[in-house]
């Protein structure tokens, strides 16, 4: 597989919930770098890595993506998505572009840097009132 052919296949497994089989496209030696202001932010490094960053993420946010554009560039790939994050504490969503540059080696991902539109916004879904929760009936 090229490059744009193996992101595509594992956003593809993600999708299809098989993160093993997503997994197994990353490099050993793999490593994910998100914007350290992020509750999930930094270097990422390996499989586990990978786990662990999106337990991270997934303690603060649902997520879903949308319009999927993945452009080969010489050895790289680029691929834009539109997401919406959506904070399981508060409710609250934004919706940004997010920027992944993916580099590879040994025909599997070895790297991927993640750039997000506007991390002030996503994080900005964190604060405020918690969801409404119902609230139990008055006896008489």
């Amino acid at each position: 597989m090229n490059g744009v052919e193996l992101v595509e296949e594992m956003a593809r497994r993600f999708q299809a919930g098989d993160v093993d089989g997503a997994f197994e496209l990353l490099h050993p030696e793999f490593r994910i770098q998100q914007p350290e202001s992020l509750p999930h932010g930094g270097w990422h490094r390996g499989r586990a890595g990978m786990g662990e960053m999106g337990a991270a993420f997934a303690a603060h946010w649902d997520r879903t993506i949308a319009d999927p554009r993945v452009l080969g560039c010489g050895g790289a790939v680029v691929q834009i998505t539109t997401q919406t994050w959506t904070a399981r504490r508060t409710g609250r969503a934004a919706t940004v572009d997010v920027v992944e540059l993916f580099s590879f080696a040994g025909g599997l991902v070895a790297e991927i840097r993640v750039f997000q539109q506007d991390t002030h916004l996503l994080l900005a879904t964190l604060d405020g009132p918690l969801l409404d929760t119902p609230k139990p009936a008055m006896g008489h």
